[in-house]
């Protein structure tokens, strides 16, 4: 008999188990994702495959598990957007990750872009600002929740801007956020707004961060750096003293595509309107919460996965220096309105189980089924691709089911189990 070994451990791309009551957010610079006509970068799909990518930002997705997923240096064509989704998002039984048509006067190559969970969030608007070298989208969501006092009124306003690069485009930053903050100031000036993108900038004395950050530059509206009490504002480049705020570049060798020299800029940034940061209007900044994803403070001008990394695993680190030369940043919101996110009748309410492991051939999947009703096995490679589906009928209360394995070669498997009414669970099988 062919000797398999299955190790079970909760894998949560299912998403459904993350909290009700806050919103996770994750700004990323993608570096010239799906785009391969970057002669000035050399970023073709020899130097920075997409296939390769993806693996990476599933590992980066399973982590954070973002609500919000906002992104810079997207390829600007809708079948690229719709592909992304397809292999990243809505994976392994999800369905509900949204995100809205590309708007692209300025006609580059390269854009911002968002998605985000449309089981807690929906879009009522998008708007882009013709601004220089990129255009800077605004996108308006409201929370979905289960009070009808509250209805959609409960707004969030993401801004995702990618000014221009360099020491010499210093004017033209500045120019992008002045032509942002006009528009904030005149139209959300008392709402729930973020601002988040890679903003280039190579410290806090730079005219754009100035626009944004002072009350002196637009009375009606300012932007908080969450990092402001933390010694993260300042000259940030080069310098050892910002370490651990530091979010490009991931790699310290020089390759094609990828900026080289370490650690050492600041350049990724999510910002908060007043509005969050005192919880004005139902949505407050999670303290602390704000981060770095891979920065552990002790890789000034080094590769992220250089030695060891006191901040995330060994896997998570490589995936951070294989997909992009940024880090992605993240934040938390919690908002005080009630019934934010699922339905209970969408909570993952199965328990599921499996035993016995290690196993061989087959092994017995144990659950507590809520109602009577069809309960479906499905098991998927880590890449997305379903090799077999089962499914029988069960009365409620506790149950079992022997699953055959005898077809299942060595390998990483995702099992999908999911009930008609909803419910469902993922559970991470390595076979062996």
């Amino acid at each position: 008999m062919k000797r398999k070994t299955i190790l079970f451990a909760l894998f949560l791309l299912s998403f459904t188990a993350w909290s009700q009551d806050t919103l996770t957010i994750m700004q990323y610079n993608l570096l010239y994702y799906g785009n391969y006509n970057s002669a000035f970068a050399q970023c073709y799909e020899s130097t920075n495959n997409t296939q390769h990518k993806d693996e990476c930002i599933r590992t980066i997705l399973s982590y954070v598990k973002p609500d919000i997923f906002t992104v810079c240096e997207f390829g600007a064509t809708q079948t690229l957007q719709d592909d992304f989704m397809r292999h990243n998002l809505n994976i392994y039984g999800a369905n509900y990750w949204q995100s809205d048509k590309i708007i692209n006067y300025a006609n580059e190559a390269i854009i911002n872009h968002i998605f985000f969970d449309s089981r807690k969030l929906g879009l009522s608007k998008h708007v882009a600002l013709r601004t220089h070298p990129r255009d800077t989208d605004i996108y308006e969501l409201y929370l979905k929740t289960h009070s009808l006092a509250y209805g959609d009124t409960v707004k969030l306003v993401c801004i995702v801007a990618h000014p221009k690069a360099g020491e010499d485009g210093a004017g033209s930053r500045y120019a992008q956020m002045q032509t942002v903050m006009n528009y904030v100031s005149q139209n959300y000036d008392t709402e729930n707004v973020l601002i988040m993108g890679d903003f280039n900038l190579y410290g806090a004395s730079e005219s754009a961060y100035q626009v944004l950050t002072r009350t002196h530059s637009n009375t009606n509206a300012l932007f908080i750096d969450p990092l402001a009490n933390l010694g993260g504002v300042g000259e940030w480049n080069n310098s050892y003293q910002f370490a651990r705020f530091h979010t490009q570049s991931t790699r310290n060798d020089d390759v094609p595509c990828f900026s080289p020299g370490g650690l050492d800029d600041r350049f990724d940034f999510i910002l908060m309107a007043d509005e969050i940061k005192f919880s004005y209007k139902h949505l407050r900044y999670v303290p602390n919460s704000y981060k770095a994803i891979g920065n552990d403070g002790y890789h000034f001008n080094q590769s992220i996965n250089q030695g060891y990394n006191y901040a995330v695993t060994s896997e998570l680190a490589q995936a951070l220096h294989d997909c992009s030369d940024h880090l992605p940043v993240t934040m938390k919101l919690y908002t005080d309105v009630p019934g934010l996110g699922i339905d209970e009748s969408e909570t993952p309410a199965l328990e599921a189980s499996v035993a016995p492991n290690p196993a061989n051939d087959a092994t017995w999947v144990h659950f507590f089924n809520p109602t009577e009703g069809e309960v479906q096995f499905d098991l998927y490679t880590l890449q997305g691709q379903l090799l077999q589906r089962q499914s029988e009928h069960f009365g409620n209360g506790s149950q079992q089911y022997e699953m055959d394995l005898q077809d299942v070669s060595e390998g990483f498997y995702l099992l999908r189990i999911s009930h008609s009414n909803g419910w469902g669970q993922t559970i991470k099988l390595i076979v062996r």
